[in-house]
């Protein structure tokens, strides 16, 4: 019986230890330095939620998912540390009239799942996920502050 429970025991510890990094501080602390230092200088006060990466044709980039006052503030890093986008939870009210007026030609606004203004360098744009009711999909939207639709996919 003594030795089912050492075994168990150890058992245990092995699981632990094996998921120990699986956490945002565990990611956290195996992104490359140099994203990690970016990521830092971004993140202020924001809570870390979690981490992906994905292939892209100049490298990898990393996406830091943080809640910051409420509301999903993500940062986009390349692996060489250069910020590539920052994204911020918005609502209707924050964007400007013109993006607004475009999003409510290009659809219903109550299907909108999720808003955000997306800062690229010194641009900025507002991407919108929308579900389509009649083909039942999802759609993604991007406006310039200005009006213009720059995508639609």
């Amino acid at each position: 019986m003594l030795s089912r429970l050492v075994l168990a025991a150890v058992f245990v510890s092995t699981l632990a230890f094996g998921f120990e990094g699986d956490g945002f501080a565990g990611k956290f602390e195996s992104l490359p330095k140099a994203v990690k230092e970016t990521a830092k200088a971004q993140m202020n006060d924001a809570f870390g939620v979690s981490i992906t990466s994905a292939k892209t044709d100049q490298g990898w980039d990393y996406q830091i998912n943080t809640r910051l006052n409420g509301k999903a503030h993500n940062i986009v890093i390349d692996e060489k540390g250069k910020l590539v986008a920052l994204k911020d939870e918005a609502d209707l009210a924050t964007i400007p009239p013109a993006a607004k007026a475009t999003l409510e030609k290009q659809t219903d606004l109550t299907q909108i799942l999720l808003l955000e203004k997306v800062t690229e360098g010194d641009q900025v744009s507002y991407g919108a996920t929308v579900r389509d009711t009649t083909q039942g999909l999802l759609i993604q939207l991007r406006v310039a502050p200005d009006g213009t639709l720059k995508s639609r996919k």
